[in-house]
Order: structure tokens, then C-alpha cells, then sequence
């Protein structure tokens, strides 16, 4: 199967033609693939934006419905807060009622206590 050519019989012809005008059309082609392509790329690329912009947006009206609903609005919320630690605490058994007055005042009792040693430390350093 082993065949040897001999590339000199061959000779020196082109085994390939081109039409003809092939390369005066060519720079004319080319320039047209290229304005496609660049029209192409422009319309993907303001599609592109106009999706991010739309995510930007529910992302700031998500992250605003967040916010107002974590945080408390003004006297409304702390009256809720108040009108809850009320309901809670009515619904506790007397004795539990009791014993937690008992322990809120003597740390109310224990805090002015320190307050006052402090203010008499302050005192005594001047």
C-alpha cells in the first residue's frame, strides 16, 4: 500500500481558485459581518442592563418591606410592645404575677442603690 510520489512531476500549480471580485468583495463583506455583530452585541447589552435594573429594583423594594416590617414605627409600636408584655404577663398565674413585681423591684431598688454609690465615688474624686 506503501506508495512513494514524487513531488517533482507534481509541479507547482495551485490546486485551488478563487471566484473572481473575491477580494474585492472581501473587505466589504467583512465590514458588513461586523456592523451585524455590533448591532447584535449593543441589543444584548442594553437587554442586559435593563434585567439588572429590574433586579435592582425589587432587590430595594424587597430590602424597604424588610426594614419597615423589622422596625418599629414611632409611639404605634411601642404601645403594641406594651400592650403585649401586658397580655403576657396577665396571662401568668398570680403567683408567677407576684414573684416577678417582687424580683423587678429590688433590682429597680438595687440599681438606684448604684447609682448613688457611683454619684458619691464621682463626688469623692473631685
Amino acid at each position: 500500500m506503501e506508495q512513494n510520489y514524487d513531488f517533482s512531476k507534481i509541479g507547482k500549480q495551485m490546486p485551488y481558485t478563487i471566484p473572481d471580485g473575491f477580494f474585492d468583495k472581501l473587505e466589504e463583506s467583512v465590514m458588513n459581518e461586523v456592523k451585524a455583530q455590533s448591532a447584535k452585541t449593543k441589543k444584548i447589552t442594553v437587554i442586559r442592563m435593563a434585567i439588572r435594573a429590574a433586579i435592582a429594583v425589587a432587590a430595594c423594594i424587597a430590602l424597604f418591606l424588610v426594614v419597615k416590617k423589622v422596625l418599629p414605627q414611632g409611639q404605634d409600636a411601642v404601645t403594641d410592645d406594651f400592650e403585649n408584655v401586658e397580655l403576657a404577663f396577665n396571662n401568668l398565674t398570680t403567683d408567677d404575677q407576684d414573684y416577678l413585681l417582687e424580683v423587678y423591684q429590688e433590682e429597680l431598688f438595687l440599681e438606684n442603690n448604684l447609682n448613688d454609690l457611683n454619684e458619691l465615688n464621682n463626688e469623692e474624686s473631685i
